[in-house]
């Protein structure tokens, strides 16, 4: 436990989405709104749970230490992640893996060489909590009389915390409902009471961004991308793991056969959701970061690996060497990573199916043991006690808006032609469904569109889109609880303003 916690914190380091959710976050604490760009209600982020536990972490921080301290985002959102990944590892540890330290042996050696766990046990992005939500919920089904009621709230936090995940709970879910069909209204009610959590979220949402789904949501599945493209992406992301991390998949693949010659009810029931999951993941086309859908897979895997009684000693150091050959032997194996420094360049860590090293990209600028305390924030976030932003404001269009709009602050509307966090971009059609890259899909930003943005007058040359972002605007600005406001987010969700944007697609071409 000691070499894995050494392991996370010399391999810590955020990516560059991370700092959507960082400057959401401070302008959530600094009263512009929980939205990237300021009074532009706007869900930039995938994670609620896991900006609301460092939104909480951080007003705690900032009323201990002032709004300037020295990168205090940053080091508090890697103390988290280091906190949750350990803490995870270890419920695991002491409360499903054997009794046997081999083992416990058998899941540490594959959380230490496991490229996808250890790169995003930290990350900046929700995967350590994620973890610590499964480890919980694992613990909760597999060891005693599982409770309805508390295996749907901690489903319903996993769901809060990046909703693809409630895919590896909804097979458990459904063994437990069934296991008891004479009670069926008493458990129905339990369920619906341990998803309170996410129905309140969803609730939350809906009157305040206007939508059920963050925003990225719209920009990455509103593509008009044929399914059969995005299966061979998805596939491709399967090859790209299998030759930069080969330990993760044969962990999980591992764990398939061991639960099938098992044949524990639980242990399949388990298996079933990580299979549920990654085939939700080769379906929309895996993922640009390697190895970050697969992270959790494995997690859950190795657990159940742990935890069987089917094999000897033997057979287990057997496995033990096994992975720890496959492990060693990986490209950028985590447990020896910053033994040579990263390359420079950075079309070194992108393959042919555009599917990029995260971390070994972003390391240099973002790794704790390479910039430790000090600041990457370009300046203080909070200009006095003067929060009014007024137009006209600058505008900017970049490619990637994380670290670039954390740097620049609230002062200066960032947004990306991917349309990540712009509400009118990620729905309309992209640019170009042939040459794409997973995860960025191109838009085309509109004539006056970006004078729109700088004085906040509607200046939109097209007049069916000049129209819809009239609509769209009081749903993102308008005063909250205005009547109009709300009737506009019941036709914005019932598709009424479809035909806008079909009209605005024939009069463009994409």
């Amino acid at each position: 436990m000691g070499l894995f916690g050494l392991t996370v914190v010399r391999n810590a380091w955020i990516t560059d989405d991370a700092y959507i959710t960082l400057r959401t976050i401070e302008n959530f604490i600094a009263g512009y709104g929980l939205t990237y760009n300021p009074f532009i209600r706007v869900q930039a982020y995938t994670h609620p749970l896991w900006m609301l536990l460092l939104s909480f972490g951080y007003l705690v921080q900032m009323r201990m230490f002032g709004f300037d301290s020295n990168n205090g985002l940053y080091l508090l959102t890697l103390l988290v992640s280091v906190g949750l990944a350990c803490g995870a590892v270890t419920l695991v540890m002491s409360r499903i893996s054997g009794e046997q330290i081999e083992n416990k042996g058998l899941f540490i050696i594959a959380a230490l060489f496991s490229k996808a766990f250890l790169d995003y046990a930290t990350s900046g992005l929700e995967n350590p909590l994620t973890y610590f939500l499964l480890a919980l919920f694992l613990v909760l089904f597999l060891n005693k009389k599982s409770g309805l009621f508390w295996l749907t709230f901690i489903s319903s936090l996993l769901a809060l915390n990046r909703l693809d995940t409630l895919l590896f709970a909804i097979p458990a879910l459904g063994f437990t409902f069934f296991q008891d069909l004479k009670d069926w209204r008493r458990n129905t009610g339990l369920i619906l009471l341990g998803l309170l959590p996410f129905f309140l979220w969803e609730l939350f949402s809906m009157i305040y961004y206007g939508f059920p789904f963050p925003n990225t949501a719209y920009a990455k599945l509103n593509t008009g991308i044929g399914e059969r493209l995005l299966l061979i992406q998805g596939l491709d992301y399967m090859v790209n793991s299998m030759g930069l991390d080969p330990l993760t998949l044969f962990v999980v693949a591992f764990a398939g056969v061991c639960a099938v010659i098992e044949r524990d009810q639980k242990v399949l029931v388990v298996y079933s959701g990580v299979l549920l999951y990654l085939l939700y993941t080769v379906f929309i086309g895996g993922d640009f970061m390697t190895g970050r859908f697969l992270a959790a897979p494995l997690f859950v895997s190795a657990a159940l690996l742990s935890g069987s009684q089917i094999y000897s000693r033997q057979t287990i150091l057997t496995v033990l060497v096994v992975l720890f050959v496959i492990g060693v032997t990986a490209p950028r194996p985590p447990l020896f990573w910053l033994l040579s420094p990263p390359s420079e360049n950075l079309a070194d860590y992108r393959d042919e199916f555009g599917i990029d090293d995260e971390k070994a990209v972003y390391f240099s600028r973002s790794g704790l043991m390479i910039n430790g305390f000090r600041s990457n924030r370009g300046g203080s976030r909070f200009a006095g006690t003067n929060w009014v932003i007024k137009p006209p404001v600058e505008v900017t269009v970049e490619g990637a808006i994380g670290l670039y709009g954390y740097q620049k602050g609230p002062r200066v509307y960032t947004i990306d032609q991917f349309a990540l966090v712009d509400p009118l971009l990620a729905r309309l059609p992209v640019t170009d469904n042939l040459n794409w890259r997973i995860g960025h899909f191109e838009r085309a930003i509109p004539a006056g569109y970006l004078e729109t943005l700088e004085t906040r007058n509607n200046a939109i040359e097209d007049p069916a889109l000049a129209e819809y972002y009239e609509k769209l605007s009081m749903i993102t600005t308008g005063s909250i609880w205005e009547w109009d406001r709300l009737q506009e987010i019941w036709n914005f969700n019932t598709g009424k303003y479809d035909e806008l944007l079909k009209t605005y697609q024939s009069s463009t071409g994409f």
